[in-house]
């Protein structure tokens, strides 16, 4: 039996620090800001911008009809008109005048926000002190 001979690590009967890995995965944060969008009877940006370059188009074409009209009216003094630039300016004053703002700041509804948080996964391999 003395010729047997067991293999064993070169550093058997020695100190060996566990060994611990952490791995983590990065937080994650969702915000869903329909309810708000939709409480303020507001559109998404894309949607908006449509209809805002859309209403910007057609106001264009009516004011080019109405000072064409105009054009036309100062242009047509003959007609018997009195005090046409007077009127004009009148229309103008009355279509462009008063503005009436509502603004409501503070939704009813907050944003919904949805966090994600992981926790780290940790393994630990305690090897310790080997047996001589």
């Amino acid at each position: 039996m003395s010729g047997i001979q067991p293999r064993l690590p070169h550093d058997w009967g020695t100190y060996r620090p566990p060994e611990i890995t952490i791995s983590m995965k990065s937080a994650e944060m969702v915000t869903d800001w329909t309810s708000v969008f939709n409480d303020l009877e507001l559109k998404r940006p894309m949607t908006l911008g449509k209809e805002l370059q859309q209403q910007a188009r057609s106001q264009t074409i009516q004011n080019v009809a109405i000072k064409a009209q105009e054009g036309d009216r100062m242009m047509n003094i003959a007609a018997g008109e009195k005090n046409v630039f007077g009127r004009i300016a009148h229309e103008r004053y009355m279509r462009n005048g008063q503005k009436e703002i509502t603004v409501e700041a503070i939704p009813h509804q907050g944003v919904v926000i949805d966090f994600r948080v992981y926790p780290p996964e940790i393994s630990v391999d305690p090897r310790g002190v080997l047996p001589k």
